[in-house]
């Protein structure tokens, strides 16, 4: 399977990309509320850092993570969360989440990876580079003191998308590509809140709420596939976490909102259908008179506990 490709983009073409992601899956109101709170000194920080070292444009800021862990005697190691931010595949946030260094505090590693956006690279460079960072982290997981084998994804929006994609394909050698092969990509959790699962779908169907242009050549959708849904069925079936989902995937926590406009819920819909046909642990939550940015306080901490039954074994 070939990789994404990078792809140049002219000043008419840039403008379109500033246009096209404000327009879908926009920054959390959490994140543009303020910056993050406070970290402190029992905390670990390692920012902006690549997991591609050695390769070209390793220094860029597709190729970056921040990690985040308690400090703690040499030897220790935590659960990982591994947070993979939306922003429509077309755009990267200023500012980590707010509950970061809560999690922390309670016994959590948290990092925030970045990668390739559509106009740096066509699906599949987004999974190749979320691999390989999966895979960066648990090939260095005795110096950054990280547990492999309990290992959680969480994103929202685009983000959710890539998770749902990451877990329902960490056994599909369709898209075993990026980084050291002879490491798994088994992980024991993910969290996709108001992800998209379908990517046909979502560029070719009506929904009756939404409000996002998926059939566009100049959309966020087409800019990922490399061409409008319709006419890149491939790929986007390819890109869809539907497409994966069988026995043995990890659980699953699936949040949406029932109004939201910009990705419909029926998506999250058809995925957890999947999930439990193949009998995948799964918890869905659909959240009346919410719309799409559902990453705030109680929401939150019904992820924690989610990462706190099947990363630490707590019961609830």
């Amino acid at each position: 399977m070939k990789t994404g490709s990078s792809k140049k983009i002219g000043t008419t073409l840039a403008a379109i990309l500033t246009l096209a992601a404000s327009s879908f899956l926009i920054p959390s109101a959490e994140a543009k509320k303020s910056a993050p709170r406070k970290m402190s000194d029992d905390i670990e920080k390692l920012e902006n850092v690549s997991y591609m070292p050695g390769q070209p444009n390793a220094d860029d800021r597709a190729h970056m993570f921040c990690l985040y862990t308690p400090k703690a005697p040499a030897g220790k190691s935590f659960p990982l969360i591994i947070y993979v931010h939306g922003g429509g595949w077309t755009s990267r946030p200023n500012s980590i989440p707010r509950w970061v260094p809560d999690f922390v505090r309670k016994g959590y590693g948290v990092a925030i990876v970045y990668y390739r956006l559509a106009q740096e690279g066509i699906f599949s460079s987004q999974i190749e580079d979320l691999n390989t960072a999966l895979r960066y982290f648990k090939g260095n997981a005795d110096k950054l003191h990280i547990d492999t084998n309990h290992i959680g994804l969480w994103g929202h929006s685009a983000g959710g998308h890539l998770v749902a994609l990451m877990g329902a394909s960490a056994n599909s050698p369709a898209l075993d590509i990026g980084g050291d092969k002879t490491i798994s990509r088994d992980v024991q959790a993910v969290c996709d809140f108001s992800g998209p699962a379908n990517l046909y779908d979502l560029g070719t169907k009506k929904y009756p709420k939404m409000e996002w242009d998926t059939v566009s050549p100049t959309s966020s959708l087409s800019l990922l596939l490399g061409g409008t849904a319709s006419t890149q069925k491939a790929r986007a079936l390819e890109a869809s976490p539907d497409t994966y989902v069988s026995p043995g995937d990890p659980p699953f926590l699936v949040m949406h909102g029932e109004n939201d406009k910009v990705v419909p819920v029926e998506q999250s819909d058809d995925l957890v259908a999947a999930l439990k046909k193949a009998n995948v642990d799964t918890t869905y939550i659909r959240l009346p008179h919410e719309g799409h940015d559902i990453e705030h306080s109680k929401n939150i901490e019904t992820a924690r506990k989610f990462f706190d039954k099947h990363l630490k074994g707590d019961k609830h």
